[in-house]
Order: structure tokens, then sequence, then C-alpha cells
């Protein structure tokens, strides 16, 4: 048996009361007993309210990964084996693999790693402009910009997710437009940013677009924390040196304080 705990960046059970956090809530339930396998439970969580401009501004980032550290640091001591983060911009990085000793993994890092494997290029089709910007970045920090073609974004905000359930059909064609730009750029692969509209296409059974083919980000970061847990198991750690150091435990637990 394997227990692993998706972190969102979104405030879940806070917005499920919302027609955004409901719908997609109900979409990622249904899609993760699609994904995982017999022996894997997978649960999501998310953080205590969503910050205004978390999609976009710097500054709110650091109040998403404040509110994310809090939440992750529970699942260790619940007795999960890994945990994957399902926010776009890979929040916690740096700061989960020093508080936490099981496995973590992050949803932009694991898609785009597979996607090298899959395809010569790849590329995503955002929700809004920030996004292709910060996903750029994390492409440099992960070493795979020269593997990524320059994507296209929709225009939409949260409050357009909803929406994309009462006409469908519309924001598929939005949705084939932009990656049909993507396309003629020389992207052999596509990913979609945020969960939200990668969820959506999900439902809509978009796995293509002209024969290139849609890969989906949040089973890259379950099937990457999978593998990542066996391997734990298996007595295969990840680096405590360099930028993935370790406070000692005294230390460690000093910091961990400052989240609860």
């Amino acid at each position: 048996m394997m227990k692993i705990w998706l972190q969102s960046g979104s405030a879940l059970t806070a917005d499920a009361g919302t027609p955004y956090g409901r719908l997609y809530e109900q979409s990622l339930e249904r899609h993760l007993k699609a994904m995982a396998r017999p022996d894997t439970e997978l649960k999501a969580f998310g953080i205590e309210g969503t910050p205004f401009g978390k999609d976009r501004y710097h500054a709110s980032f650091q109040a998403v990964v404040s509110l994310m550290i809090k939440s992750a640091l529970r699942a260790e001591p619940q007795g999960f084996d890994a945990v994957a983060v399902i926010n776009t911009f890979d929040h916690g990085y740096y700061e989960l693999r020093e508080l936490l000793d099981i496995p973590v993994v992050f949803i932009t890092e694991s898609a785009m790693y597979l996607a090298c494997q899959l395809a010569p290029t790849f590329s995503f089709v955002t929700h809004n402009v920030a996004m292709q910007l910060h996903i750029a970045e994390l492409a440099k920090r992960y070493g795979v910009a020269g593997r990524m073609v320059p994507g296209s974004q929709l225009g939409l905000t949260y409050e357009d997710f909803p929406k994309m359930y009462d006409d469908p059909k519309r924001y598929i064609g939005l949705f084939a437009g932009a990656a049909r730009e993507t396309i003629a750029r020389g992207a052999a692969m596509l990913m979609v940013a945020g969960n939200p509209l990668n969820m959506f296409l999900i439902d809509q059974g978009v796995r293509d677009i002209d024969g290139v083919p849609i890969l989906d980000c949040c089973t890259a970061a379950v099937k990457t924390a999978e593998l990542m847990a066996d391997l734990h198991r298996l007595g295969i750690r990840r680096s405590t040196k360099g930028l993935f150091e370790t406070p000692p435990p005294e230390a460690k637990e000093k910091i961990r304080k400052l989240f609860t």
C-alpha cells in the first residue's frame, strides 16, 4: 500500500462552495481514481484560503508558499509515502525538500522531464500570460529550456473556469486555436496549465490536437511520486547537498515549528 499526498496551491475545501472549486474538485477526484495504481491511495489537500493574484504575482506567491508548506508538513506524520505538489509554479521546490524526509515531486518539473522522454520538443498552453513567463523560468531551472517551444495563452481568469463547462465547445475551440499556433512553432508535445484547464480538457476527451499529444501534467506528477516512493523504499534517496541541503535535525524541527 502506498499513500501520496497531493498538495494544491488553492483552498480546495473552502473553494468547494464556488462553481470553480466544486467543478475542479469533482473533476480531480474522478481523474485521480483513474490514474492511481491499485495499491496507491491519493488524497488532495488545499491551503487556508486562495490568495489574490496567486496565478500571476510574485508577492502573492509568497503567501501561497507559506500556506503550502504549512499544509504539506502534515503528510509525513500522517504516514504518507510521498508528496506531489500540483501547483504549476512548483512552489516550495527547495523548502519542502528541506523539511520533509519523504520524497517530494513537483508537477511542472515532472511533466517537463517526462515530455523530454516522449517527444523531441514540448510546449505549454496556459490560461494566462503570466504563467508562460514563469514556466519559461522553470524550464531554465530544470535545464530543459532548449527543448521547450514558446507556448500560447488563452487570456482566461479563474472566473472563466466554471464557464468552460457551460460552453465547452467555445473553450475547446479557443484552446485548439492556441495549440495550433504552438504546434506551428514546432511543438511535438503539448501540456496545459493550470490544472483546472487541464482537467476540463480531460473531461471533454481532448487528448491531442491534430495528432500532437497532450501530456497530462497531473498524471506525470502522480506517476513520478509513485516511482520516487518505490525508489525510496529501495534505499535510493535524493541528495541532501548543494541546493538540496537539509538542515540538521534540531534546526529542521525549529523551522517546522515556524509553520505550525
